[in-house]
């Protein structure tokens, strides 16, 4: 199992800049970065040189989505920040090669229709596999509980998988996060096994708190052993609230897993 650390959840108290070399002094293989645009891309291949850790994941700028807001993606009338937020993301994709470019769908914008914000949602997501057709990733729009993220557009699996058949994209992937399907009430296991050749990445924490394996009540162990038996060959990363301060031997535990 790879196992990559999310840094803008985890090592909360480590200014963001030493969070990488952290994460590699743990035994993380890999890194994921949310919104990395807080610092130069300069600054992030230096960090990650000093880490010796690949960047596995990072999102399309979100707008106001992470202050509360309706985000970009599924807005119909943010279609130009839209673009102006994939274009930013550029030179990051280009120099920092990530294996993963995650959109966030965004919340439902209360003056318009949901199928009108999936439309755009969609028409979005099109755009950005156009893109980034010629780079070696997987474009994602991951799945996000609509309890913790209310009027979420795609809170289930099965949003996602209406939403794949309107992109119809060769690199468009779905991004499953174990914590947040947990959290909408979706069978793990039956899921894993119905979606499996769709998978393009996974982040995990446990549930009902959103914490380190072991602290709720998601067998890892079983969820680990289908996902080899399934044939993933992708990341597993580990997204939820941390300090660097913390206990960390789930991971030993996480990467013997087989």
């Amino acid at each position: 199992m790879q196992i990559a650390a999310n840094i803008s959840l985890m090592f909360k108290d480590l200014p963001l800049h030493e969070r990488p070399k952290k994460a590699a002094e743990l035994g993380f293989q890999g890194i994921e970065v949310q919104f990395p645009y807080e610092l130069p891309v300069e600054a992030w291949q230096g960090l990650l040189e000093e880490a010796e850790l690949p960047l596995i994941l990072l999102n399309l700028p979100a707008g106001d989505f992470m202050q509360g807001g309706d985000g970009l993606a599924c807005h119909p009338k943010r279609q130009a920040e839209f673009t102006q937020a994939l274009e930013l993301s550029l030179p990051y994709i280009e120099k920092l090669q990530p294996n993963v470019v995650n959109v966030l769908a965004g919340r439902k914008v209360a003056t318009f229709s949901q199928q009108a914000c999936l439309n755009q949602l969609a028409s979005n997501l099109i755009q950005t596999c156009e893109a980034l057709a010629d780079f070696p990733l997987t474009v994602t729009c991951e799945p996000i509980n609509n309890l913790d993220q209310a009027n979420y557009l795609t809170p289930s699996v099965a949003d996602w998988n209406q939403l794949a058949k309107k992109v119809a994209q060769p690199n468009f992937g779905l991004q499953l996060d174990l914590y947040h399907a947990a959290k909408m009430e979706e069978d793990l296991i039956p899921l894993i096994r119905q979606y499996s050749s769709k998978i393009a990445h996974i982040q995990f924490a446990d549930y009902p708190e959103r914490s380190h394996p072991g602290s709720g009540k998601l067998d890892f162990k079983a969820i680990f052993n289908l996902l080899n038996q399934q044939g993933y060959q992708g990341w597993l990363a580990a997204e939820f609230p941390s300090l660097a301060s913390d206990k960390y031997d789930w991971l030993t535990y996480l990467c013997n897993t087989r």
